[in-house]
């Protein structure tokens, strides 16, 4: 009787298959269609005139493979060489894979024309490290082969034991680009199962109860584990992943963190997609109605609908709308056989949505800033707003004892940024559809109630010259002021860095006329390069105190007092005259300074400082991140002046390279001083090793007394740190807090820097280094008095360790093979 009944399921399961393969399929250009059918055979031989060849020692075969007719015209189309039957004969022993399966929106009301087709290789439990390695390479190369065709295909390679033995397999695949780690396991593997497709190799077992004890498995099945108790402890990690793969495509995202909020409100009796699915493959019913993506919106929606919140359904509407792809507006040849078309029309009249609403969101591709702008603050806010309700539910678990609290800083770390309501963060627009973002005029408005700058993406003759402050709120929540901020230089940035300005985008300020618009251009061009071309960051760069990577001082944006002046330039090259105090007046050349810079977590930051001290005052807020820059670090001076650029350029480089210098020669035990003279006055510049300060000098006190003086530090006898490992000082940053750790004989010295550079040092007894980082990280995700900060302002850990004889201070929890991945 079991084996009838496992028959019978196998066979509903096939019969799902079969459908979803002609499914996508139908939704596929032709030429997609052929390199999809062609994803098992470039797998199961390894053939030379093939792509991805490596060598014979390279892993394939599927069991239970044979070429089918639609493989055979896939070949002709593709122009590729179809293997004899010799390429495809293989002893069991030989077959490296138990299946190969596409996953994700494919074949479901999710899959979009630009939708990517991930695909899980299953590998016979026998193959070696280096036969594993040999495989990830060829689906590097096949990745890259379908690239070429504009069809991106991703392989994940899993062991057949992976979910049922998760702890042996926890360290086979570290946090990445595009995978989870540790942070989710369970609801992985039921997102596979409702959503798989078979290509090749054994069906997957499953259905309810397919894995139950007692039950005669049959060997022509694979059982990858069971999903039907969901453990609550993931819920918290998956929402982490989430979120973090919402820095790409924040729509997508917000579909499936919103199902990890609904599967919580229901536990512990969570009712799985991947049930429905099942009970209606039970009831004959395989229409679109059985479909994983629509189940997965039905399931919000009625969610949502039971919590009131007709807000956030909507967005979440529009995102599923926008995700299939389907244009309703837009009606062509192909769309007439998408299979998705009846059901989407019939939701959308549903919905009650408008012909202008429709067109609009069919007119995606070419969104301008302003409306994806409007979007992507709509979908962060509510991911946000469910990551706090999952983290709410997680408060009363405990954190899965399977995720590593190195990856949740990570995570945590990647996500703060972005996040973040810092005005002073320069946030990159999420492009989604949009093809370009480009505008051809840009607007500027200040507002002097506000003290703060409003862009328009409309040219200067289509904007009332003036506005009531009323009348400015309205625009700026009406959309028509695309990005606001403190200073000029950072709506310039910003619109630089996400594409808006170009070298040939006309600007204008309303008020102002063409010698400002001129220098807002000027500024745009020096400002592409600096932003365009930014370093890659790592997991190391997440785990380590940030740094700055680039710093550019950007000088009389504003106010220009060059513009007085009726010299000549050649005289300050000529008598080193000082720009900071010139001539018999001692006029200072600077009236502000605006900084932008790039630190080592790719987050942009953009700051104005103003008054005869400005540059001091840059200064002295760039310069402890540059104790830790390495000699790449890149330095910059954008001369906004009407005359004197050159002059300032030079003297401003010089002096930004002696201040970088300085800091990097201070150590535990000194400070070092550098004289300025500014105006009229005299200044010291103060360099110690938690950063600058500086104050006047008596004019009485002679010059060689106090230039390049290597002082003491005064305050050494009070001073926190005196007693403290001094390589600790290397590490502190402002805005973090870290926790340096020594273990000795049953004891742990615990050195805290706070966000403030404020040191605490603590010992405990008897407490190993591992239990005490899991213990405060999940104090610090679900304290709330701890998260007073940033929701994602995570602690960073660090571990004291002796290494030849000299102390080092080393990242908790990474290894070295992991640390110089992109992340």
């Amino acid at each position: 009787m079991a084996t009838l009944s496992t028959g019978y399921q196998q066979g509903l399961a096939q019969h799902l298959n079969s459908i979803r393969l002609a499914r996508v399929l139908s939704v596929l250009p032709r030429t997609q269609q052929h390199l999809f059918n062609v994803i098992p055979l470039m797998l199961s031989c390894h053939h030379q005139d093939l792509p991805g060849v490596i060598n014979s020692k390279t892993p394939c075969g599927i069991d239970g493979f044979s070429l089918s007719d639609n493989i055979t015209k896939a070949c002709a189309e593709l122009s590729l060489t179809l293997p004899q039957d010799d390429d495809l004969q293989y002893i069991d022993t030989d077959v490296a894979f138990e299946g190969v399966y596409a996953m994700g929106s494919t074949a479901s009301f999710g899959q979009h024309s630009k939708s990517d087709v991930d695909v899980w290789l299953v590998y016979k439990p026998h193959l070696t490290q280096t036969e594993l390695n040999l495989i990830s390479h060829k689906n590097t190369l096949l990745t890259q082969w379908f690239a070429e065709f504009d069809f991106e295909v991703n392989f994940y390679l899993v062991h057949p034991q992976q979910f049922i033995q998760s702890n042996t397999f926890d360290s086979n695949q570290s946090l990445g680009l595009e995978h989870s780690g540790t942070s989710q396991h369970w609801l992985l593997l039921e997102e596979f199962y409702r959503s798989h497709i078979c290509l090749a190799g054994k069906t997957v077992a499953w259905w309810p109860n397919a894995h139950c004890d007692g039950i005669t498995r049959d060997p022509q099945l694979l059982y990858l584990g069971d999903v039907e108790s969901l453990p609550a402890a993931e819920y918290f990690g998956a929402s982490l992943w989430q979120l973090y793969k919402g820095l790409n495509k924040p729509h997508k995202a917000l579909l499936k963190v919103l199902l990890l909020e609904t599967y919580a409100s229901e536990y512990p009796q969570t009712r799985l997609i991947t049930q429905q699915i099942w009970q209606l493959c039970e009831q004959s019913n395989f229409s679109s109605d059985n479909d994983a993506y629509l189940m997965l919106y039905q399931r919000i929606e009625a969610y949502l609908l039971g919590q009131g919140d007709t807000g956030r359904l909507e967005i979440v509407r529009r995102c599923f709308y926008l995700k299939s792809g389907v244009m309703l507006s837009q009606k062509s040849v192909k769309s007439g056989t998408d299979w998705r078309l009846a059901k989407i029309s019939h939701l959308v009249q549903e919905w009650g949505w408008s012909t202008d609403l429709i067109t609009t969101l069919d007119n995606s591709p070419h969104w301008h800033a302003g409306q994806l702008k409007w979007f992507n603050q709509q979908l962060s806010e509510l991911l946000l707003v469910s990551y706090k309700n999952l983290l709410q539910f997680a408060s009363k678990q405990a954190l899965s004892d399977r995720m590593r609290v190195e990856e949740l800083g990570l995570l945590a770390r990647k996500l703060h940024g972005y996040f973040s309501d810092d005005d002073h963060i320069l946030q990159p627009l999420n492009r989604l559809w949009s093809l370009t973002t480009t505008e051809n005029e840009l607007t500027v408005r200040y507002c002097e109630s506000t003290a703060r700058f409003y862009l328009y993406r409309q040219p200067q003759s289509e904007i009332a010259t003036s506005v009531t402050p009323n009348e400015l709120l309205k625009e700026v929540n009406d959309g028509h002021v695309i990005h606001q901020a403190d200073n000029v230089c950072s709506l310039v940035a910003w619109s630089v860095m996400n594409g808006l300005a170009t070298a040939d985008t006309t600007w204008s300020q309303i008020g102002r006329g063409h010698r400002r618009a001129s220098k807002l251009a000027y500024l745009t061009r020096k400002l592409i390069p600096v932003l365009h071309n930014v370093p890659m960051v790592s997991k190391r760069h997440l785990c380590e105190p940030w740094y700055y990577q680039k710093v550019v001082l950007v000088v009389n944006v504003d106010h220009d007092p060059t513009g007085q002046w009726q010299g000549q330039e050649l005289m300050f090259d000529y008598l080193d005259l000082n720009i900071l105090s010139f001539g018999r007046d001692k006029t200072n050349m600077l009236s502000s300074v605006a900084v932008v810079c790039l630190n080592s977590w790719g987050e942009w930051q953009s700051h104005r400082f103003n008054g005869d001290t400005a540059l001091l005052e840059a200064i002295s807020f760039v310069i402890l991140g540059l104790k830790r820059s390495d000699d790449k670090v890149d330095l910059s001076i954008i001369s906004c002046s009407e005359k004197l650029k050159q002059p300032i350029f030079n003297q401003l480089k010089s002096l930004l390279l002696r201040c970088y210098g300085l800091m990097k020669k201070v150590s535990q035990t000194n400070t070092l001083m550098h004289q300025v003279t500014i105006g009229e006055c005299r200044y010291g510049m103060y360099f110690n090793s938690l950063g600058m300060m500086y104050r006047k000098i008596d004019a009485a006190v002679k010059r060689d007394l106090v230039e390049n003086l290597v002082l003491a530090r005064p305050e050494l006898v009070d001073d926190p740190y005196a007693s403290v490992p001094s390589i600790i000082l290397q590490f502190v940053a402002l805005g973090a807090k870290q926790y340096f750790l020594r273990e000795r004989a049953n004891t742990l010295d615990v050195f805290i820097v706070d966000e403030h550079n404020r040191l605490t040092q603590l010992e405990y007894q008897n407490t190993n280094m591992k239990n005490f980082v899991e213990k405060e990280s999940h104090s610090y995700v679900f304290d709330g008095q701890k998260q007073r900060l940033s929701v994602f302002n995570m602690p960073q850990f660090f571990f004291l360790s002796r290494i030849e004889g000299e102390l080092t201070v080393i990242p908790f929890g990474l290894s070295n093979d992991e640390m110089g991945a992109a992340f």
